[in-house]
């Protein structure tokens, strides 16, 4: 009986039922989080490109 209830709203009648999330919302997703972490390490990867530790010119004196 509160199943009844549940589903019948004297306002608005019948209540709709969810069909619940879409496959394509899904795959959607799942295929943008695999992007965010190709990207991550794309940037993690290549954040060492074209840099020298330690750099040359940091460790001069200059001579007044």
């Amino acid at each position: 009986m509160d199943s009844e209830r549940d589903e019948y709203h004297p306002d608005f009648g019948q209540l709709p039922k969810s069909k619940g999330v879409p496959r394509g919302l899904l795959i959607t997703v799942g295929i943008g989080l695999v992007m965010i972490f190709l990207i991550a390490a794309g940037v993690v990867l290549l954040s060492g490109y074209g840099h020298m530790w330690p750099s040359m010119t940091t460790l001069r004196e200059h001579v007044k």
